[in-house]
């Protein structure tokens, strides 16, 4: 895989028992803008998401053989939703995330559609990811900060969302009655 706007830049190699042959590189079949030079170094810039396949040639001026290939390239995952960073110590704690990956296509198969999985790498003892939503239902939460990390991954790249959580306690009024 390659990443979007980036570029590939692969050195292909060949092997034949003549030795005074020739070789001959030729892209057969590839996406816009592919090139392929005489030394067998296959460039390209990738501009379109998912999906490139792509057909090289090598010739010894006799025989011929082709090899077919096909390139994915990548977008990562971006978070459109800002987490809530501080809740009062006895309320429960939701944070709908949300996230969007310019891919149409599964990185793992072609045949599929990009499914982005969210995993909660850091966070309080009983914080949850439940259908797309941060959960903390912990009704006696501790007055802190709590670090919390969220991961949105479509099996290439892991895009994390870090942010600190305050838990504010209720302030008390410690005066006798008058």
């Amino acid at each position: 895989y390659i990443d979007k706007d980036d570029s590939l830049l692969f050195s292909l190699e060949s092997f034949d028992m003549n030795v005074d042959a020739v070789m001959e590189w030729r892209l057969i079949s590839g996406p816009k803008n592919m090139l392929l030079n005489s030394d067998g170094l296959l460039h390209w810039y990738s501009e379109e998401l998912n999906y490139h396949d792509y057909t090289i040639q090598l010739s010894d001026g006799i025989d011929s053989v082709q090899w077919s290939g096909e390139i994915y390239v990548n977008a990562a995952p971006q978070f459109d939703s800002k987490p809530i960073t501080f809740i009062s110590e006895n309320v429960a704690y939701k944070y709908p995330i949300q996230v969007t990956d310019e891919n149409l296509l599964s990185s793992k198969d072609r045949n599929k559609e990009n499914e982005i999985e969210l995993i909660l790498a850091q966070g309080p003892e009983g914080m949850v990811i439940n259908n797309n939503n941060l959960l903390w239902e912990n009704k006696k939460k501790l007055p802190g900060v709590y670090p919390v990390v969220v991961i949105a991954s479509d099996g290439i790249i892991d895009t994390p969302q870090r942010f600190e959580l305050l838990v504010n306690s209720s302030p008390i009024i410690i005066s006798s009655d008058s």
